[in-house]
């Protein structure tokens, strides 16, 4: 896996990235992805692919939900069930979500874009 995917095994290390303090020296813009069907896992290759266009961009991808704090969880996704994916922009402020009908490279690049501003 390279720099675009942190892919969450504790609890520990989700927290680090959804409370704003990523481990890295800069502020990314984090797409947190939620899950392990068989649409996410056709979408995550679709989201590196959109975070590789930025070297800002980051995939985070939570496939055990319970990984991370219920409360932080349900401000992302907000009890959508169609949500996959819900992107923080640079002030680690929700800007876009990804729903599991939108899984296209050029669907994950939108929902990044919006984050930047673009």
């Amino acid at each position: 896996m390279g720099p675009w995917l942190v892919d969450v095994q504790t609890r520990q290390q989700a927290e680090e990235w959804l409370e704003g303090v990523p481990p890295i020296p800069y502020r990314p813009v984090v797409m947190v992805v939620r899950g392990d069907s068989e649409t996410i896992r056709e979408f995550i290759p679709n989201a590196l692919d959109a975070a590789k266009l930025d070297d800002r961009r980051v995939v985070l991808w939570i496939r055990d939900p319970s990984m991370a704090d219920e409360a932080r969880m349900t401000r992302l996704f907000a009890d959508d069930d169609a949500a996959i994916a819900a992107v923080l922009d640079e002030d680690n402020e929700l800007a876009a979500r990804v729903n599991g009908d939108r899984i296209e490279v050029a669907d994950a690049v939108f929902a990044f874009d919006v984050a930047q501003g673009r």
